[in-house]
C-alpha cells in the first residue's frame, strides 16, 4: 500500500522543509488522511464497532450515562444511539442501570466484558500509534496531540453551530 508521501502531487517531505500550511494543503492532507485510516480500518480487524469503542470510552472514562447525553457526547440522534446501546446489551458491552434522577430512563454502563473489550481495542489501536510514529521525537508527537486536540475541538465546535 502506498502513503501519502507516494503521492506524486505532493512534495517529499522527509527532510524537507515545513510545506506552508493552506486551505488547500490543509484540506487535501484531510482528505488523503481519512483514506488512509479507512484503508486502515478495512485492513484489522478489530473487536469493536468504531462506534461501540468510543462509546465505551465514554462510558469508562465518565460513568454511567443516559442515551441523550452520550447521544448529545458523540453528535448522534438519541434514536441511533439507543440502536446501539441495544446490539452493545445483546453482546454483553454494557448494561442498563436505572436513573436515580428520572425514573423514565435508564443509565448505561460499561461492564467488565465491555471494559475488557475496549482496553483491548485500544492496545491493538496504540500499537498502530507507537509503529506510525516511532521515529519521532517527543516534541513532534506532542505537536501532532495539541494539533489533534485543536483540530478535534474546531469540528466539534463547526457541529454544534451547524457549519458543516
Amino acid at each position: 500500500m502506498s502513503s501519502g508521501t507516494d503521492r506524486t502531487d505532493t512534495p517529499q517531505r522527509t527532510g524537507a522543509p515545513a510545506i506552508p500550511s493552506t486551505p488547500a494543503t490543509l484540506e487535501q492532507e484531510l482528505a488523503f488522511l481519512v483514506r488512509w485510516l479507512e484503508a486502515t480500518k478495512r485492513d484489522q480487524q478489530y473487536p469493536l464497532e468504531r462506534a461501540h469503542y468510543l462509546m465505551l470510552l465514554l462510558l469508562m472514562s465518565d460513568g454511567p450515562q443516559n442515551v441523550s447525553r452520550l447521544a448529545e457526547r458523540l453528535r448522534l440522534d438519541a434514536s441511533t444511539v439507543t440502536r446501539q446501546v441495544s446490539v452493545m446489551t445483546t453482546r454483553g458491552l454494557v448494561c442498563k442501570q436505572p436513573n436515580p434522577g428520572d425514573r423514565r430512563g435508564g443509565m448505561v454502563c460499561a461492564t467488565a466484558l465491555g471494559h475488557e473489550e475496549a482496553n483491548r481495542m485500544r492496545r491493538m489501536r496504540e500499537e498502530k500509534v507507537d509503529a506510525m510514529v516511532a521515529d519521532w521525537s517527543d516534541e513532534k508527537q506532542q505537536a501532532l496531540v495539541r494539533a489533534l486536540g485543536n483540530l478535534n475541538e474546531g469540528l466539534c465546535r463547526m457541529l454544534d453551530e451547524n457549519k458543516l
